[in-house]
């Protein structure tokens, strides 16, 4: 029985280990912006020596990136192709076309100055946050390598944790026979030993009692 239930332990964690979609996790070498995307990113704003605004990650930007969605626009070109989580620590975009236009509603004063953004920083891509992404180098063999320590470590862990609730907690999964390791119904008054029903008919095998003790 305590064979056929660490079978049932293993086979259960291998369904469990490779059900998961492992083609999903970024990886820092290849997954950047690209258009389309919809991505988070902060940073902090500086004018005339003045923080004039800081976006952080728990406040991102949040945008559908496009030539179209970036304002002021000269963040499109600092942006593109940014690696998920890669920070660029100093960004100079000048007045113009890449600067804020003069008539927006928000930015308007800033339209003739020299824009500086420090620590810009792709937090997000598509869904993916950048404290998911493996180290930037890690090649094809050693993603495979680390899927594969993964799914060993993972089936290792739920075989083990769940032999020790399967034979240190009897009260969870119940008292086992002595004998063909189905469930007890009480032990022998002399040694202790638990049977089932149908084992105790002729005695208890270990000390030849008689007396049972039926569980409550």
């Amino acid at each position: 029985m305590k064979r056929d239930a660490l079978l049932f332990m293993i086979l259960t964690s291998i369904v469990l280990t490779t059900s998961v979609d492992y083609s999903t996790p970024c990886y820092a070498d290849e997954y950047k912006v690209h258009d389309g995307d919809f991505v988070y990113f902060g940073y902090q704003l500086i004018v005339n020596s003045l923080t004039i605004e800081t976006k952080t990650e728990s406040d991102p930007v949040q945008v559908n990136f496009a030539p179209e969605t970036l304002n002021p626009p000269g963040l499109y070109d600092a942006l593109k192709g940014m690696k998920n989580g890669q920070i660029k620590s100093t960004v100079t975009i000048y007045p113009g076309e890449d600067g804020f236009s003069p008539s927006d509603p928000v930015y308007g004063a800033y339209a003739e100055s020299i824009l500086t953004y420090k620590n810009l920083q792709v937090y997000n891509i598509n869904g993916f946050p950048y404290t998911d992404v493996y180290p930037e180098g890690v090649g094809s063999f050693g993603r495979t390598l680390l899927i594969v320590v993964g799914v060993i470590l993972g089936i290792g862990g739920v075989v083990g944790i769940s032999y020790v609730i399967y034979r240190f907690s009897p009260k969870i999964f119940g008292k086992r026979c002595l004998k063909c390791k189905t469930l007890a119904i009480g032990s022998c008054k002399n040694c202790g030993a638990n049977f089932c029903e149908k084992c105790f008919s002729n005695g208890c095998t270990s000390c030849k009692g008689r007396s049972l003790i039926r569980f409550k």
